[in-house]
């Protein structure tokens, strides 16, 4: 029986032969073939393609005129095809938006690109064309790549034509590049931000013209020319202006447009310090260091071609760089709930008390609304306005949700593990930050559930004491408590999905903010002329300054209101279990439900509602910080490793002083204070 490894040697020999029939053939059928036999298949690992390679190796050192034939036919696909395009755009951000991206990638998997045989970014699409290609090639040590060009003698005479094209197509890519780079500079999204961009010399413009100055010296003579590191200070003059550009973002707000155009000028930046030392090596005598850099740069585009159809790539790079922007609105207002001193304790459990009597109230109406039978567009409306102004109202009062803080509270929490500290000094700033929300949320969730259940059973025994009015029935009083039974409902399911509403309210709330910022609502309302003369001046401007501190917040509790009204509709036209558990409401629910049943109702079924209550709010919290976390950390790039060593820094931190997740520290005396903040001479 033939052992794989001799089929496989048999079957590269039979495709190096048809190399050798026809050296000069520059298409890429040949090339696919070779590796696709490498590459691994089905659970085979990176191993197997190693091994695979060097049966090559070992095929092209015992044949030496195989060797010359695949020598000869690289020659003819580098000297026959336009390298530009390739080493130019890969791994560039295209000029198209997302949703015209998204469809051309979904176009280009019902119908796949036509191939033009004119350009070698098409042939490396034709041959590294199944989704893990760059991985598995990157995984081959780089001492088997070297050997590879020491058996095909690419330093060789024969192989000078190849190596000359190469050379002049990187200049040509640094060509195409930098053009784009200039025009890009002068965009109108940019000039916006930095108007000096056009009223004085532009390093974007400037760079342009440094680079055709460049490709001249170097190809009009016949050896290197020396390089004066000008145009890297151009280039750093770019990256500048960008990261200028972005803080200036941060306050004026950032559009879509903007984001995608400061991300293509990064990686075009990138493009041109990487293309000017392969073609100007800071150091041209360590061949070893100029092949490395070479080898390196093969293997990237070999990684950036192989995703660019990638839908997952797609969604996960647009939602990257747009997170960061709405994570970072989002934790400007996660500041106001994470509570530092005793004051600040105190006077977040007001808010969350406060808040408890208008959910006691937004609770009965959601009942006697559904007692209606309205039909079920009417009451999905009924029902989100319910929730949506009675959340407008608790921002309007300075009031607080509980569970709406942890969505904010996250982008807080990222932002300080993407400090400039080393990282045991932002862990520890990370704990500190933690224990606080601790005990922020806590606090805050008891305020909601005490008054919402205090309050719910008020307004219940009233209107049955005085008004001989039950406002809730027997039935609807068990039904009540049957759902808030963590065993025998859907109550964590439910809990689950309005911890995804959260979520998502906290992402809608920063969307809006710096919506508001980029667009300059405020500045615009402000030229409003009707509201101009029905409010006049001071009450305008009032209202321009409110909105652009609160549209973000306004906007997340109404939306989030209405995906909580809007989702048991949608469930029942689904034919779908789909309902919400809010711990707030689930609260004032068991205090209905209670009273309806004139509290004449066993202790198991108490136990069952209580432990709903506090699981719904676990599970609230948890499944909305999770995902606002995850968001947070991506967009930021902090990746796991940043945060190994957290949860052992809280455990020490809980064993060491676990009043700190419950309670504040006493607030420090005035005169102390002043100490603290005072500005040294």
């Amino acid at each position: 029986m033939t052992s794989p490894r001799i089929s496989q040697s048999a079957e590269l020999q039979t495709l190096l032969a048809r190399i050798a029939d026809r050296p000069d053939d520059a298409s890429g059928d040949v090339l696919a073939g070779i590796i696709a036999l490498i590459r691994p298949h089905g659970r085979e690992g990176v191993e197997a393609a190693e091994s695979r390679f060097r049966i090559l190796l070992r095929l092209l050192g015992a044949n030496p005129e195989l060797a010359s034939a695949l020598a000869l036919h690289l020659k003819a696909v580098l000297t026959k095809r336009m390298h530009r395009t390739l080493y130019s755009e890969s791994g560039v951000l295209a000029t198209q938006g997302f949703f015209s991206g998204l469809s051309t990638r979904l176009l280009e998997r019902m119908l796949p690109p036509a191939v033009d045989d004119d350009f070698l970014r098409d042939l490396f699409s034709e041959v590294f064309d199944v989704a893990g290609d760059g991985f598995w090639m990157a995984a081959i040590p780089r001492e088997d790549w070297g050997t590879l060009l020491d058996l095909l003698d690419i330093e060789g005479e024969a192989f000078a034509p190849a190596r000359r094209q190469c050379w002049l197509e990187l200049f040509e890519a640094m060509r195409m590049a930098s053009h784009r780079l200039a025009a890009l500079g002068m965009e109108p999204a940019l000039l916006r931000y930095m108007p000096a961009l056009a009223r004085h010399e532009s390093p974007f413009l400037a760079q342009s013209d440094e680079i055709r100055e460049f490709i001249a010296r170097q190809t009009r003579a016949e050896e290197p020319q020396p390089h004066d590191g000008h145009l890297e200070v151009l280039l750093e003059q770019c990256s500048d202006y960008v990261d200028t550009i972005r803080r200036k973002s941060r306050e004026a707000g950032v559009g879509v447009n903007l984001v995608f155009l400061l991300a293509r000028i990064e990686q075009i930046v990138a493009r041109l310090r990487l293309l000017r030392t392969l073609v100007l090596p800071d150091e041209p005598d360590d061949r070893a260091g100029v092949r490395q850099r070479a080898i390196d740069f093969f293997l990237l585009l070999v990684r950036q071609e192989n995703r660019r159809h990638s839908l997952r790539d797609l969604f996960a790079g647009t939602t990257q760089l747009l997170a960061r922007r709405v994570t970072e609105q989002a934790s400007k207002s996660g500041e106001h709930y994470v509570t530092g001193s005793r004051s600040e304790f105190v006077q977040m459990f007001r808010a969350a008390a406060g808040a408890g009597f208008i959910i006691g109230a937004m609770a009965l109406i959601k009942v006697l609304t559904s007692k209606v039978h309205m039909p079920a567009i009417w009451e999905a409306l009924a029902h989100s306005l319910n929730y949506g102004l009675g959340f407008v109202i608790i921002h309007l009062l300075h009031l607080t949700i509980a569970t709406k803080q942890p969505a904010m509270t996250a982008a807080t929490l990222a932002a300080a593990l993407d400090g400039k500290q080393n990282r045991d000094a932002r862990l520890n700033v990370l704990v500190d930050l933690a224990t606080q929300v601790s005990r922020t949320q806590w606090i805050s969730i008891a305020g909601n559930v005490v008054i919402g259940f205090v309050t719910s059973l008020a307004i219940a025994m009233t209107a049955a004491v005085f008004l001989d009015w039950h406002p809730v029935d027997p039935v609807k009083g068990a039904l009540l408590l049957h759902d808030l039974s963590p065993w025998h409902s859907l109550a964590l399911l439910h809990a689950a999905i309005a911890g995804v509403f959260l979520f998502l309210s906290g992402l809608i709330s920063g969307y809006y903010d710096n919506q508001s910022l980029y667009l300059r609502v405020p500045e615009r309302l402000e030229r409003v002329k009707w509201l101009r003369r029905m409010l006049g001046e001071y009450r305008l401007s009032r209202l321009a300054d409110y909105v652009e501190h609160n549209l973000g917040a306004l906007m997340g509790n109404f939306l989030f209101g209405c995906m909580l009204g809007c989702t048991p509709i949608i469930g029942a036209l689904l034919g779908l279990p789909l309902d919400i558990r809010h711990v707030a409401f689930s609260s004032a629910n068991l205090a209905y439900g209670l009273q309806a049943l004139d509290f004449n109702v066993p202790w198991s079924v108490i136990a069952f509602s209580v432990a709903g209550v506090i699981l719904i709010g676990m599970t609230n919290l948890l499944v909305s910080f999770s995902l606002a976390m995850k968001v947070a950390l991506s967009s930021r790039g902090i990746k796991p490793e940043d945060t190994r060593g957290l949860s052992v820094k809280l455990a020490k931190r809980f064993l060491i002083r676990p009043r700190d997740f419950f309670w504040p520290p006493k607030d420090p005396p005035p005169e102390a204070a002043a100490q603290e903040t005072a500005v040294p001479d």
